[in-house]
């Protein structure tokens, strides 16, 4: 050993050596991924099948959030379960969850089916999903209906706007939709007559437009339906009153004309001639009615 009074070698000292770069190691057998490249390609792949080839090019911030919250976690699971867990993130960030006055478990750790306002079956799939009265704002994403197993949605009495989804007729499950006391608007969209099971229609107090279809006639399961405190114009389509398992129509302050139908009138459970109707509430009062009915429950 020399010391403190060694001189210096004359060899130059090696640099360290400078290791190519690695793409970090992610397996996730279940979706069949080695690497953190391909698992975030993959699950992205997997949420266009729902939101759309461009829903990840940075327009859509919400679609965005959704996605980065599930990237964030790591979620390894399989494809339907993992559409689940995105589609209840996203329907957290489009309708401003951030503001809502009570958020509980949403977005956390947890399994979706223990964020408060999802009810699950045994099988952890969602089958409902309540958020009323809790200051909701933003839209309904349209991806809702990629929950196959959805049979209830209750928004009421929050402040969300935009349309009803256009293919909410998708949701084929669906037995009861209440988006009552919000601030939606445009037309109820076709697809929703598709939906032969659906039982429960709350609409009303909203800012909704456009005429009623003749195709209320084909929800023959429906039983109550509320539309009242809209713009709704035109006539009132005579199929609906004749809808043998209705039993409670609301259709006032909107600007409906022309006459409730006679058949209507017959499916009064009170006429013992099969029918549900039990009331059926239309403009039909004050001096200048702007429909006539017979049998209806009047205001105006």
């Amino acid at each position: 050993a020399c010391g403190f009074d060694c001189a210096p070698t004359d060899s130059p000292s090696k640099s360290p050596s400078v290791q190519p770069s690695k793409v970090p190691t992610f397996i996730c057998d279940v979706l069949a991924t080695k690497n953190l490249a391909e698992y975030e390609e993959k699950v992205k792949n997997i949420y266009r099948t729902v939101s759309g080839d461009n829903a990840f090019d940075g327009n859509d911030l919400d679609r965005m959030d959704a996605l980065n919250f599930i990237l964030d976690e790591g979620a390894c699971l399989d494809p339907p379960k993992m559409i689940q867990r995105y589609i209840s993130a996203l329907f957290y960030y489009s309708t401003e969850g951030e503001t809502w006055k009570e958020s509980g478990d949403w977005v956390s750790s947890k399994h979706e089916c223990d964020w408060n306002g999802i009810e699950c079956n045994d099988n952890l799939i969602i089958t409902q999903l309540y958020r009323d009265d809790n200051t909701l704002k933003g839209t309904i994403p349209f991806e809702i209906c990629d929950l196959p197993f959805l049979s209830r949605i209750d928004l009421d009495s929050n402040q969300i706007g935009g349309t009803i989804p256009d293919d909410i007729g998708r949701c084929q499950s669906l037995l009861s939709f209440d988006v009552d006391s919000n601030y939606l608007t445009g037309p109820i969209p076709e697809s929703i007559f598709n939906i032969q099971g659906l039982r429960y229609i709350d609409l009303d107090t909203n800012e909704l437009t456009g005429t009623l279809s003749r195709r209320f006639g084909n929800l023959v399961d429906l039983r109550y339906l509320s539309l009242y405190r809209n713009w709704f114009q035109g006539t009132i389509p005579a199929r609906m009153g004749a809808l043998k398992n209705l039993e409670i129509v609301y259709l006032e302050f909107n600007d409906l004309t022309g006459a409730v139908a006679r058949s209507t009138c017959d499916n009064f459970r009170s006429r013992g001639l099969g029918g549900s109707l039990e009331e059926f509430n239309v403009d039909c009062g004050g001096n200048n009615p702007e429909i006539s009915c017979l049998c209806c429950r009047c205001f105006g």
